[in-house]
């Protein structure tokens, strides 16, 4: 992901966590995924006499949001391994623009909670996430300078795809043919069905670390804003189970709409609350 490219140490977050708004049109842009990626070790090599540079590297990284306790970090239960590889191009002396491509998986149950609230909703899912991403970094020191330390700043751009599913008596099933939220309820003002991808923001700081001419290690932390509420299928309120039903998948969705054990909940009420 970098110019000379370098083995990554990637602190990378990808954020989940939201706040209700008034204007509902506007509620998706609060969603954010938090994905932190930690303890990476990568093999980077710059091509020789080039300003391009190839780098691989994984490590580790786990969902926070709608489906987790309040808490910094998650059960290691729910702490997965990504994979990731990029190319970059130096385009001037500090400021290099870098194209990655990152394989991994997530996932929430609020069977691991600490929290009681969270316990008595019941709900899990788990989801493979595949993006691509453009990301600029500008040094803080000249490339030329060979610092063996080159704390930098990073932005950039990416599209991502997702699939969350959940299991019930053994069986996996995917959760957005099944409408969960009342998607393919006919009136009522219910949500239309969500896209499985979204774009994201990212912004973040990091730091190189010159092992040799052609080799290096990177360290980076980018917290990364998505445009989708649904990461998780879980955004807002429960519908009305009656009406739930009567869909196409209706026998199956109501079971994932609402795994409470006292009972379906009342519509409209926020799947978020105790």
């Amino acid at each position: 992901m970098k110019t000379y490219l370098h083995s990554n140490n990637t602190f990378h977050n990808y954020i989940c966590r939201h706040q209700r708004i008034n204007l509902e049109m506007m509620y998706f842009f609060y969603k954010i995924i938090l994905i932190q990626f930690f303890l990476i070790i990568g093999y980077s090599h710059t091509l020789a006499q080039s300003d391009y540079s190839f780098s691989v590297g994984g490590g580790m990284m786990y969902y926070n949001g709608d489906l987790s306790d309040s808490k910094v970090l998650p059960p290691m239960e729910l702490i997965r391994s990504y994979y990731t590889a990029d190319i970059s191009m130096l385009m001037i002396d500090r400021l290099d623009l870098s194209l990655r491509y990152l394989h991994g998986s997530v996932e929430g149950d609020d069977a691991l909670s600490d929290e009681k609230d969270n316990l008595g909703r019941n709900q899990s899912f788990f989801s493979n996430i595949d993006e691509a991403n453009l990301m600029v970094r500008l040094r803080l020191f000249s490339v030329r300078s060979k610092k063996i330390i080159n704390p930098f700043g990073m932005a950039g751009l990416g599209y991502f795809w997702f699939n969350p599913k959940a299991k019930l008596n053994g069986k996996t099933y995917e959760l957005q043919p099944l409408g969960t939220e009342g998607q393919f309820i006919k009136g009522g003002g219910y949500p239309a069905p969500y896209k499985l991808s979204s774009g994201s923001m990212a912004l973040g700081l990091g730091v190189f670390i010159r092992l040799s001419d052609n080799f290096g290690l990177r360290i980076e932390g980018a917290p990364q804003i998505t445009f989708t509420d649904y990461l998780d299928d879980t955004s807002s309120y429960y519908p009305d189970s009656t009406a739930l039903a009567a869909t196409p998948n209706g026998h199956i969705a109501v079971q994932f709409s609402s795994r409470r054990p006292k009972g379906f909940p009342f519509a409209g009420r926020l799947i978020t609350s105790p």
